[in-house]
C-alpha cells in the first residue's frame, strides 16, 4: 500500500512540467538547493524550471544551467528583507505565479523557517502541486507534506535535506555535487585581473572552509583530506574565510592548514577587527612562512601586545 502511494505521488508529479522552485533566502542557501534542482530536472528532461528567489539569490539562479529563468522577491518573512508598508508586493507576485500556470512547486527552507507563507502565495495563485517540509500540520497549504525532522531527531547537511525533500516525489539524481557554470566572460575578467597582480596562469585553489550555519559546514577533516589531496597533485592551496578566532585558535587552525599543504591564507576579519593588527598578522606569518608552531606563535604575539601597553 504505501508503495502504491509513493508510486502515485512520483507519477502526479513526473506529469508536471512547469515547476516553481521557491528558495527565498541567501545566495549560498540556493547553491546548497542545486543538486536537488538537478534532479527535479532529471525527473522530467523537459521540465521547465523557473526559480523563485531573493534579490540577493537572482545572480546565482542566473548561473545554475538547471534553471530556466527566474523570479526575484524578498519576501517580508526573511529576516534580510526591509521593511516595508504594504502588502502591494505580494498580490502582484500571487498574480504573476497564476499567470505562469505552474503544475507544480516544490518549497526548499532550512529547519528554523516556515515553508507556509510561500504555500499560501502558491495556493493563491493555483499551483496544484505543493511541496515542503513543516513541522507541524499544513492541512490544505501543501498537497505534499514531508514531516521535519530537524533538528528534534536529527540536523542533516543542507544539500541531503532538500534532496531528501525532493525524493520524497521521486526526483533523484546520482550526481550530488553543486552545479554552477561560471560565464566564459566572467574567468577572463578574472584571469585578466590576476595578471596585473603578476599571478600567472599555473592552477592554485583558495579554499574557504567555513559557513554560518552548521547545516552548511562539512568536517574539518574533510577539508584537511581535500588540502592533501591538492598538494599531492602540486596544486598550491590558499586558505580563506571563517569567523573571528581566539588567537589561539586561529593560529592552531593555520598550523594545522599549513601541515596539510595549504602554503598561505586570506582571514580579513581576523586581522582587520584584531586590536593589532599588525601584531597578529606577524604572528600569522612565523606560523606560515617560518613554519613556527601555533603555540611558538602565540607567546611571541602576547609578549608583543603585552610590551605595547
Amino acid at each position: 500500500m504505501i508503495g502504491g502511494q509513493a508510486a502515485h505521488r512520483a507519477g502526479r508529479w513526473s506529469a508536471a512540467r512547469r515547476l516553481l522552485a521557491v528558495r527565498l533566502d541567501a545566495m549560498g542557501d540556493l547553491l546548497m538547493t542545486t543538486p536537488a534542482l538537478r534532479a527535479l530536472k532529471a525527473a522530467r528532461p523537459d521540465r521547465h524550471l523557473t526559480v523563485l528567489t531573493s534579490s540577493a539569490g537572482r545572480g546565482i539562479a542566473a548561473l545554475v544551467p538547471e534553471v530556466d529563468a527566474v523570479i526575484a522577491y524578498d519576501a517580508p518573512w526573511m529576516k534580510a528583507t526591509p521593511r516595508r508598508r504594504s502588502a502591494g508586493g505580494e498580490y502582484a507576485l500571487a498574480r504573476r505565479l497564476a499567470a505562469g500556470r505552474f503544475e507544480a512547486a516544490v518549497i526548499f527552507t532550512v529547519y528554523s523557517q516556515s515553508p507556509l507563507p510561500a504555500a499560501l502565495l502558491c495556493w493563491l495563485a493555483g499551483v496544484p502541486l505543493r511541496l515542503a517540509h513543516c513541522r507541524e500540520n499544513p492541512y490544505q497549504l501543501l498537497t505534499d507534506w514531508v514531516p521535519d525532522p530537524e533538528p528534534a531527531r536529527v540536523v542533516r547537511h543542507e544539500v541531503r535535506r532538500q534532496l531528501d525533500l525532493v525524493g520524497a516525489v521521486g526526483a533523484t539524481t546520482r550526481n550530488e555535487r553543486l552545479s554552477l557554470q561560471v560565464p566564459a566572460a566572467a574567468r577572463a575578467r578574472v584571469r585578466a585581473r590576476l595578471e596585473r597582480l603578476g599571478v600567472g596562469r599555473e592552477p592554485w585553489v583558495l579554499l574557504h572552509p567555513g559557513a554560518t550555519a552548521p547545516s552548511r559546514r562539512y568536517p574539518g577533516e574533510s577539508f584537511a583530506e581535500v588540502v592533501r589531496g591538492l598538494r599531492a597533485a602540486g596544486v598550491p592551496v590558499v586558505l580563506a574565510g571563517g569567523s573571528r578566532l581566539d588567537d589561539l585558535e586561529l593560529l592552531t587552525r593555520m598550523e594545522q592548514a599549513v601541515g596539510a599543504g595549504a602554503i598561505g591564507c586570506s582571514v580579513g576579519r581576523n586581522i582587520f577587527m584584531h586590536p593589532d593588527p599588525e601584531a597578529i598578522t606577524r604572528a600569522l606569518s612565523r606560523v606560515i612562512r617560518e613554519r613556527w608552531t601555533a603555540e611558538e606563535a602565540h607567546r611571541a604575539l602576547l609578549e608583543e601586545l603585552e610590551g605595547r601597553r
